[in-house]
């Protein structure tokens, strides 16, 4: 429970921000923050990877008693992602303009785009620094605290957004400073745990100055290739997405599209929550050899999510006009956004498993099952789908590849989640065989 309110506190503010931005500068300021968004979360995918990475090797390593790994880890993290963040971050202030335009960045809203970036760039440094230590945290068993993190970022987002929008009449920029300085403070409080005896490990300055250990590295980054690998499936989804959308619907399309994302992450995100509960415990039972408490864990996540999903399918359905009219009263907008909607829902139950089924991979630090069924539902489904469809059905065709594309992909993630769940009860009833022998 404490992930999903994490999560959706991290939903909160950039609904917040769409909303006030679709108030307060309009259609085409939400059309620039959906463009600069995905280009966004590219960047800060590099924390989140690593973090995830690492925390799936801190949690085997508390399962085994072996502390010293555990805090050299965190340590190595921490050092890691500060150095990918220079690197990144400059990058892409040097090549910020082709890049939105890459993104799907038009006349009509580029500058308000690149308006938006610059400053929200700075945030994803923070951002970057609390999804690797938030991980860690999580990886302990305290993910209360995590928790209050995102939620004080959160509610300081919400507070700052409407007055730097409406009060100072900073439009974009203001709500890109509001994120940013919301991610600035989680940031420090997220360090700042790991300086307190609340914390099992610690940051030293000694070991984050020390040459950080390259097999921990590589595995940090080779577990968490199935997030990066995610983003950056999503974000070849997004540029194709949005060149789409712009040649068969125009502007109005993007910001449509941008709105359901929005609304869409009410469901994802507390699914996230639930998968970042679940890895820890599995990982750590994982390390211990206690199969059956992984099987266990496994079924509770897959029913929690996929009842979750049914639930918000159900609210998606019926209320979709209502939702879409939040962000925006425009009646092109309106129109596009609540048929959409209802169709991409369709097969939005079925989401749970397969989030589980991926987190269940990179918990056991099975690599490769885990990139294949990150991949299968954007590269093998998805964008062929996307290039497809509109050819026959128009616009239509863009909103109906993703029922299909996740179906299919489901479909392949109960096929591998069964063989996996099959060679985890002969592991375990090979231990028992072992231990009654000894």
């Amino acid at each position: 429970m404490p992930s999903i309110f994490g999560m959706l506190a991290v939903t909160l503010y950039h609904v917040a921000d769409t909303i006030f931005i679709g108030r307060g500068v309009g259609t085409m300021g939400i059309a620039a923050v959906s463009v600069a968004m995905p280009f966004l979360m590219t960047i800060t995918i590099f924390g989140q990877a690593i973090g995830m990475g690492g925390a799936s090797i801190i949690s085997r390593a508390l399962g085994a008693n072996n502390f010293d790994k555990a805090n050299l880890t965190l340590n190595n993290l921490i050092h890691s992602i500060f150095v990918a963040n220079i690197i990144v971050i400059s990058l892409a202030f040097v090549f910020l303009e082709p890049v939105l335009i890459i993104f799907g960045g038009s006349e009509e809203y580029l500058d308000l785009a690149i308006d938006y970036t610059q400053i929200a760039l700075i945030g994803s440094f923070f951002m970057n620094i609390i999804n690797v230590t938030m991980n860690a945290v999580r990886a302990e068993g305290n993910a209360r605290y995590a928790m209050i993190v995102m939620i004080i970022g959160a509610v300081l987002n919400l507070i700052v957004d409407p007055i730097f929008i409406f009060v100072f009449e900073w439009g974009v920029k203001g709500a890109a400073l509001a994120t940013t300085l919301s991610q600035l403070s989680g940031a420090v409080l997220a360090v700042w745990y790991f300086t307190t005896p609340s914390s099992v490990l610690s940051i030293s300055l000694k070991k984050l100055l020390r040459k950080p250990k390259l097999h921990i590295i590589k595995e940090s980054f080779a577990i968490g290739s199935a997030s990066f690998v995610r983003q950056m499936a999503s974000t070849l989804i997004v540029i194709l997405l949005n060149h789409s959308l712009l040649k068969y619907g125009g502007a109005v399309s993007v910001a449509t599209f941008g709105v359901i994302f929005r609304i869409l992450m009410f469901n994802f995100m507390p699914l996230f929550g639930i998968n970042q509960g679940f890895m820890p415990i599995a990982g750590f039972n994982y390390g211990a050899e206690n199969y059956d408490r992984v099987r266990h864990v496994l079924r509770a996540a897959i029913r929690a999510t996929t009842v979750f999903s049914l639930i918000s399918f159900g609210v998606f359905f019926v209320f979709s006009s209502q939702m879409i009219s939040l962000f925006s009263e425009d009646a092109e907008l309106l129109s596009s956004g609540n048929r959409a909607l209802r169709i991409i829902v369709i097969t939005l139950p079925i989401i749970g498993f397969q989030v589980v089924t991926s987190g269940f991979f990179q918990a056991l630090g099975k690599v490769w099952p885990s990139i294949f069924l990150a991949m299968s539902r954007q590269v093998l489904f998805l964008i062929p789908f996307v290039a497809i469809l509109p050819l026959t059905f128009g616009l239509d065709g863009i909103w109906y590849s993703f029922p299909a594309a996740d179906f299919l992909a489901g479909l392949v993630a109960l096929y591998m989640l069964l063989r996996e769940v099959k060679r985890l009860k002969q592991s375990e009833e090979s231990h028992l065989l072992h231990a009654n022998a000894s």
